[in-house]
């Protein structure tokens, strides 16, 4: 029996082992899932600010930076799940932003604390 029982074990820790292994690259896959250049457009809904802006986005293994060529930083992540969490940096004014990815686009809420501004957003995949 104890053997038996040993041997369950190991069948069963073996088995652990494997799902983890396996696991590891669908969770790398589910992350590229949202991977590309995305042109975004972002649109003011309250405060002073009345300039709708227009730029892209590159998305690699979820992480998301600015592929533009202003001098603005861009950082954030996308969950395989499709939830956005951004912030983008242009001189001292910040932005921070939050959406949804479903298929081929996102939309989503975007905030400047120091223009007392708000939006929404729509991005493509380009």
């Amino acid at each position: 029996m104890k053997t038996l029982d040993h041997g369950w074990r190991r069948a069963t820790c073996g088995a652990a082992l494997c799902g983890a292994l396996l696991a590891v690259p669908a969770t790398a896959q589910e992350l590229s899932l949202h991977d590309g250049i995305w042109e975004v457009s972002a649109e003011p809904v309250s405060g002073p600010c009345d300039k709708r802006l227009e730029f892209r986005l590159s998305v690699e293994d979820g992480q998301i930076s600015y592929a533009g060529l202003w001098a603005v930083d861009a950082s954030g992540s996308v969950s395989p799940l499709g939830r956005i969490d951004i912030r983008v940096v242009r001189g001292e004014e910040t932005l921070s932003a939050r959406g949804m990815v479903r298929g081929d686009v996102a939309t989503g809420k975007w905030q400047s604390a120091a223009k007392n501004c708000s939006g929404s957003f729509v991005a493509r995949r380009a």
